[in-house]
């Protein structure tokens, strides 16, 4: 909605003009694909597709992106041009059925396309240290990257500190890589401004390990600690915390429960107790990486671990349970491993990995659009569109429409679904928006209204509380609720259930 917004007025959804980074519900949301879906929306319209568009053209270019990357690795790590342009298109072959892939590359997410952007700037990056001029591409693509998705503003600094040693002998400089790096430069200031100013760094304090409750944890227990006050100081402090609590997460993003979503996993992000990788390929990727440990004299091999080692250092650096989404820079590193352990194969064993690996992944399909599809659909927010469009239909047939919010923030699906004139979500007096406990809510657009569900007695209802503080009544209104919040005194008109047969929203008459 913020693009086609962009598209209409210049302006997002909070009037903001040209925003270099926009204000979403508790954050702040990077802005590379907003930018993007403008060019969608303008050729598809409004629609789902063309949300996802820019990330599926993401997770398509990807395809050439590892092929590139791999045969740029092999080639400098003596191997031929022809086993090495054979390399490529098997880790391209291998990219395609990747499960962990796939998944990401359908819904719109920002971290797909900034994966794209991780893997052409890592090739160009390559290309840049064989003397060859193309510092400039690298550093334009590193630098959509760290507009794009978090995870990137920790790792492209990283890599290229890491590229600087592994190929400190043979950086070169000409004016092109003065431009270069002049737009890196220049990108980094953008994200040091945001982070200073608080709103680069608004997703990292609802995410990050010292919180304001980790804190106060760490000093009940040194004050309840039986250790002397001095070592009870050392034992239970901040840094320490900080320490372990990263270590622990970086390690367990090497682990099979992270590989094979056990644990943690989030269900909108990938399919749980289902393999990332397929299981042939995590075998083959973790004998590939020993491979690579062998070949790391190769300049290429050690960029290609070290690639792999940083991916998942901005990931640590959350509480959230292993999840499948920031750590996704492992995914080409992890297919350039399993590529290295196919080739030291004999021809034979590589076409019956392969065949295995086309298998399993045949099998995460029927899963994927089967039973995942079914009984997950509560994940993905599943069945907002069915009562945005009776509101729709029926606007000018009731004085009030009444929305929980407990499914998520309803008022961007009400925006979206009814392609609301962009004026109307824009901050003006026919609607509340207002910022609040380090949160930007919504109670109104136009005569619709989005009210928390516990708010929404299962008695007699006359009126809503909202947010905001207002009460309004509810006469001659519709209500869309959670099934265990329908007023006694509202009449059903439609429940509206999850593809498992549960139900998600209730619509009802209250006179």
């Amino acid at each position: 909605y913020n693009a086609y917004s962009i598209l209409k007025t210049g302006r997002d959804e909070w009037g903001a003009f040209l925003p270099t980074i926009f204000r979403a519900f508790g954050d702040y949301k990077l802005p590379v694909y907003i930018y993007f879906t403008t060019f969608s929306v303008w050729l598809f319209g409004l629609t789902p597709f063309a949300v996802r568009f820019i990330s599926a053209l993401a997770g398509v270019l990807a395809i050439p992106g590892v092929y590139l990357l791999t045969a740029k690795t092999f080639k400098s790590s003596t191997i031929d041009d022809l086993r090495s342009t054979k390399a490529g298109l098997l880790a391209a072959f291998l990219l395609t059925i990747s499960p962990w892939h796939f998944f990401i590359s359908r819904p719109a997410l920002e971290a797909n396309l900034a994966l794209t952007f991780l893997i052409f700037g890592g090739y160009f990056l390559l290309r840049y240290f064989e003397k060859i001029s193309s510092f400039l591409p690298a550093a334009i693509l590193f630098s959509l990257s760290i507009h794009t998705y978090n995870t990137a503003r920790v790792f492209v600094p990283l890599i290229l500190i890491a590229s600087f040693f592994i190929f400190r002998k043979k950086l070169s400089f000409s004016f092109k890589n003065i431009i270069g790096l002049i737009i890196l430069l220049l990108s980094f200031s953008l994200v040091f401004y945001q982070v200073s100013s608080g709103v680069g760094m608004a997703r990292y304090e609802k995410l990050k390990i010292l919180s304001e409750a980790t804190v106060y944890q760490i000093g009940q227990a040194r004050i309840n600690s039986n250790l002397s006050p001095l070592l009870a100081k050392l034992v239970h402090n901040r840094p320490l915390y900080f320490a372990t609590t990263f270590t622990k997460n970086y390690l367990s993003y090497f682990s099979p429960q992270f590989f094979f979503q056990s644990k943690g996993s989030q269900f909108q992000f990938a399919i749980p107790k289902a393999n990332l990788l397929t299981l042939p390929v995590f075998l083959l990727a973790i004998a590939g990486f020993f491979v690579a440990l062998k070949q790391s004299r190769s300049t290429n091999i050690q960029f290609l671990l070290a690639w792999f080692l940083l991916s998942p250092v901005a990931a640590a650096l959350t509480i959230d349970p292993p999840q499948a989404l920031r750590p996704n820079p492992m995914i080409p590193a992890l297919i350039v491993f399993t590529t290295l352990a196919l080739t030291k194969l004999p021809k034979m064993f590589q076409y019956l990995s392969l065949a295995l690996v086309i298998i399993c992944f045949s099998l995460y399909l029927q899963n994927y659009f089967g039973e995942y599809r079914i009984n997950y659909s509560q994940s993905w927010q599943y069945g907002y569109y069915l009562p945005m469009d009776f509101i729709r239909f029926y606007k000018g047939d009731y004085s009030k429409f009444f929305v929980t919010k407990r499914m998520g923030e309803p008022h961007i699906f009400y925006a979206f679904y009814s392609h609301l004139n962009h004026h109307l979500l824009q901050p003006n007096n026919d609607n509340i928006r207002f910022n609040q406990s380090g949160w930007f809510w919504t109670d109104k657009i136009e005569n619709v209204y989005f009210v928390n569900d516990w708010d929404i007695p299962t008695t007699k209802v006359e009126s809503l509380k909202l947010e905001s503080g207002g009460v309004i009544s509810t006469q001659n209104s519709i209500l869309i609720t959670s099934p265990d919040h329908v007023p006694v005194n509202a009449s059903v008109i439609e429940a509206i259930k999850f593809l498992d047969g549960t139900p998600a929203f209730i619509i009802s008459y209250i006179p």
